[in-house]
């Protein structure tokens, strides 16, 4: 679906006020994302107060095309009264009628006898409800209170816990905190720490960490200088979720934690079966949190290991091309009005990953086994005529072992085709057991990204199929330019060579 007229969003800000507690903040700011799963992905996103009318007609706030396709739509068909606190649904008399998780919310009914009627009445709307237009056009809605997880530019100090939550050494002096609890000076770069002041959170019933209540801390999936992830479970159901902390004295820096907060929105924008789902989140006393969806067949980079180093093409490709179809979505979102970056045009589409290696693909769904792409702190949008991305200036984020030199003599500005080298690159990871260039320890690795070129496959692993192995050295070349620019190309290559070599695929992967 293409997108007819820019979409106005909302001039409002988020109002700061005084706090004495964390559960007594300032006025809410709810701001709502709509994201579409018909045609191609799009996502909107609006903050109150303001009415957000859908439909094909002129003056609409979110303006569908005004063709065959949705002829269906009416003019003005629905709006979406956004207030401080909540979002109110109201169809506008259409005549195929608004739907919110398969109820039928209004419509105008015709009769030749009675006249005109309108059916129903409005609704609230919750997050992650989905509405239908017409029986046929969903939308996701995603709504988040931005001010209860952004700090007020003011607060007012509490009374706080003498007492460290984490090692429960006494604080000398007391400090003065808008929160209750906080971490002594060694604790705080403690990501593991963290997880001990949002539990005494919960004990205070603070709403922020409503999120988190009813789950069981089972155990560390991994830890880094930044964060740690655990698996929580669910007490009444056993469900199972990925828990992210970012530790205070990280988020105590501003671009660590729009960083974060960033992340966060992108995520609750993202909607494929190939890429890692995101929950919720919140904050408590500095330390930052979200839940994620959990992949119990951990990373295919602990896949090829467990298997004694290298895994058979088979088993690599299907991994690789279902990551290929999560890029395709990644590269061809919408997020035009999403407001996750400043100087965004209305042309805006597209998120490029930027870090992708075995070890962000992670193997999920009911049986461990579905790839899903993990990790887009580094990712950027971009479009035809602005690219913008989320990286300080003079830094580049990334792996050199899966990054093309494309992406190192311009990283601001790279696009999909560096994760298309990147998925190349994981593929033949997977295959050999070795990254496409050697890294010697007396080289800095960026000048070998800069200098060197891949070594071909079968120099690795002579025994790989030759067509096959034809396919990913075409998709490893990057001098002058990077030989696949999307991901559909390097798909067809790949199955192209499958089909020549022999190589057997599940259908679902054809």
């Amino acid at each position: 679906m293409s997108q007819t007229s820019s979409l106005p969003s909302s001039s409002s800000r988020p109002v700061r006020a005084s706090i004495r507690s964390q559960s007594d903040r300032g006025p809410s700011v709810l701001r709502l994302i709509l994201s579409s799963d018909f045609g191609e992905p799009q996502v909107w996103e609006f903050t109150g107060p303001r009415a957000v009318v859908i439909g094909r007609g002129q003056g609409a706030t979110l303006r569908l095309p005004d063709t065959e396709e949705f002829r269906t739509v009416s003019g003005h068909h629905a709006v979406i009264e956004l207030s401080r606190s909540r979002a109110f649904l109201r169809d506008l008399r259409s005549l195929n009628g608004t739907f919110i998780n398969g109820h039928l919310v209004s419509r105008r009914e015709e009769d030749r006898v009675q006249g005109t009627a309108v059916t129903g009445s409005g609704v609230l709307v919750k997050d992650g409800d989905i509405m239908t237009l017409a029986g046929d056009f969903n939308f996701r809605v995603g709504l988040v209170d931005e001010a209860a997880y952004e700090p007020p530019r003011t607060s007012a100090p509490v009374e706080v816990n003498p007492a460290c939550p984490a090692c429960g050494r006494p604080h000398s002096p007391v400090p003065l905190s808008r929160h209750a609890d906080v971490l002594c000076q060694d604790c705080r770069s403690n990501p593991l720490a963290s997880l001990k002041l949002l539990k005494a959170g919960l004990t205070r019933r603070v709403r922020n960490l409503d999120p988190l209540k009813g789950l069981r801390i089972t155990r560390t999936l991994g830890r880094g200088s930044t964060s740690a992830v655990f698996l929580a479970e669910r007490k009444d159901t056993g469900f199972q979720m990925a828990l992210k902390v970012m530790s205070p004295a990280v988020s105590e820096n501003e671009w660590a934690r729009k960083s974060f907060l960033r992340e966060v929105a992108i995520g609750r924008a993202l909607k494929h079966r190939n890429v890692t789902k995101l929950y919720d989140f919140g904050f408590y006393g500095g330390a930052y949190f979200y839940l994620m969806e959990y992949c119990s067949g951990g990373s295919s980079e602990e896949r090829r290991l467990a298997a004694g180093g290298a895994l058979p093409p088979a088993e690599a490709l299907a991994v690789i091309l279902p990551v290929l179809d999560g890029l395709h979505y990644l590269h061809n979102v919408k997020l035009a009005a999403a407001k996750v970056e400043d100087h965004l045009s209305p042309e805006s589409r597209g998120l490029v990953h930027r870090d992708l290696k075995p070890a962000n693909i992670f193997l999920g769904g009911e049986d461990g086994q579905e790839p899903k792409i993990a990790d887009i702190g580094v990712g950027k949008l971009y479009n035809n005529s602005l690219t913008y991305g989320h990286t300080r200036t003079g830094s580049v984020a990334g792996s050199p072992a899966t990054m093309p030199r494309q992406q190192v003599i311009d990283f601001k500005h790279a696009g999909p085709e560096v994760d298309i080298w990147a998925a190349a690159a994981s593929l033949y990871k997977l295959m050999t057991g070795e990254y496409p260039r050697d890294f010697p320890e007396d080289e800095d690795p960026w000048r070998v990204v800069l200098n060197k070129g891949a070594v071909p496959v079968r120099r690795r692993r002579p025994d790989l199929p030759p067509r096959l192995s034809s396919a990913l050295d075409h998709a490893l070349e990057d001098n002058p330019r990077i030989h696949h620019q999307s991901a559909a190309s390097l798909k067809a290559a790949i199955l192209e060579a499958c089909r020549a070599d022999g190589i057997a695929l599940p259908e679902g992967l054809r």
